[in-house]
C-alpha cells in the first residue's frame, strides 16, 4: 500500500495530496527519543515536508524549519521528491499539559519564525522563504506560507496521536490546493468538506489510507488519481561523510583529539546516527596525502 496519494478533482483545478506517515514519525520518535509534545510537533513537520515534497520531482530538494522562543527552540524536516524525509527537535525532552484535549504544540514551539528552503538542480540558488508563525500549530504555517510564497489558496490538515505508551499511534495528514482557474463554489465545497471532518487521526486510527483521507476531503467532487508513493525516514549519512566532516577540523585539531580523547564520536542531528572514530582512523585521516594547490 502506498503511504503517499496525490490526486487532481474538479477538471484539473484542485489538487491534493494526503499521506499516512505512523511508520515514519514512529521511527523518528525511537530515533530520538522524543517526549509526547517533541513527538508530535516533529510528526507534523515531517508529514508537511513529505506533503509538499509530494509536489515535486524525485530530485528537488525541501526543508521546513521552525524556529521559535518555546521550550522545543525548533524542528526542522528535510525531504526529496521521492518521498524520503529526515528530521529532528532541537530539544526532544520537550512535552507540556495537553490544551483543548490536544498535544500543545504551539505552546511548545510559541512564536517565532518558518523558513522553507527548496533547492532545484537546474537552478543556482535555491528558493529561500522565511516568514513570521502565525500559530506555530505548524499545518496553519504551512498554509500561510503556500498562500503568501507561492500564491496558492490552501488547506493544510496534520496530526499525530501519542499512545499512553509514548509511541505513535497515528500519524498523517493531506493538502490541498486551488489551481489556476478553480471556481469558488468548488473552494466553498472543499472548505465546507474540510470543516465537517474529525481530527486527520481520528481517520487514521478508523483505518483510512491516504486514498480514503482525500476521498473525505473531495466527497461530491470528480477525482482523477495522479500518483501514488511509498515514504520513509531516510537519511544520507555515512562513515564516509563523518571522516569528510572531521577533516574539515584540520591536522592540529585531529591530533588534540586523539591526545585529548583517544578517538572521535560525532552523532548526525538529522537521525541520532552514532559513529565512533578511533584514534587509529584519525591518525591514518592526518597521514593521508590530501591533494595539492
Amino acid at each position: 500500500m502506498s503511504d503517499l496519494v496525490k490526486v487532481s478533482a474538479a477538471g484539473g483545478t484542485v489538487r491534493a495530496l494526503a499521506a499516512v506517515t505512523t511508520a515514519v514519525v514512529e521511527e523518528a520518535r525511537h530515533r530520538h527519543g522524543t517526549y509526547p509534545t517533541a513527538t508530535a510537533a516533529l510528526g507534523r513537520t515531517l508529514t508537511a515536508a513529505l506533503l509538499l515534497g509530494g509536489t515535486m520531482k524525485d530530485e528537488e530538494r525541501l526543508s521546513i524549519e521552525l524556529v521559535g522562543d518555546g521550550p522545543l527552540r525548533r524542528v526542522m524536516a528535510a525531504t526529496t521528491g521521492a518521498g524520503t524525509v529526515r528530521g529532528y527537535v532541537a530539544r526532544p525532552a520537550t512535552h507540556l499539559p495537553s490544551k483543548r484535549g490536544k498535544l500543545d504544540v504551539a505552546g511548545a514551539i510559541g512564536s517565532g519564525i518558518l523558513c522553507v528552503i527548496r533547492t532545484q538542480p537546474w537552478n543556482k540558488e535555491p528558493y529561500r522563504s522565511v516568514m513570521r508563525l502565525v500559530s506555530g500549530e505548524i499545518a496553519e504555517d504551512v498554509a500561510h506560507y503556500l498562500v503568501s510564497s507561492e500564491q496558492i489558496p490552501s488547506a493544510v490538515a496534520l496530526g499525530v496521536f501519542v499512545n499512553r505508551e509514548g509511541d505513535v499511534g497515528a500519524a498523517g495528514g493531506f493538502l490541498v490546493q486551488m489551481m489556476s482557474g478553480a471556481d469558488e463554489r468548488v473552494m466553498r465545497h472543499v472548505e465546507r468538506n474540510v470543516g465537517s471532518l474529525p481530527q486527520v487521526t481520528t481517520l487514521i486510527r478508523e483505518g483510512a489510507g491516504p486514498r480514503a483521507l482525500l476521498d473525505a476531503v473531495l466527497a461530491g467532487l470528480d477525482v482523477e488519481a495522479l500518483d501514488a508513493q511509498s515514504t520513509r525516514f531516510d537519511c544520507p549519512c555515512t562513515r564516509e561523510r563523518v571522516f569528510g566532516a572531521i577533516l574539515l577540523l584540520g591536522a592540529g585539531e585531529i591530533a588534540d583529539m586523539i591526545a585529548r580523547d583517544g578517538g572521535a564520536e560525532v552523532t548526525c542531528e538529522f537521525c541520532a546516527e552514532r559513529y565512533v572514530i578511533a584514534a587509529d582512523e584519525l591518525r591514518m585521516l592526518i597521514a593521508e596525502p590530501q591533494g595539492t594547490a
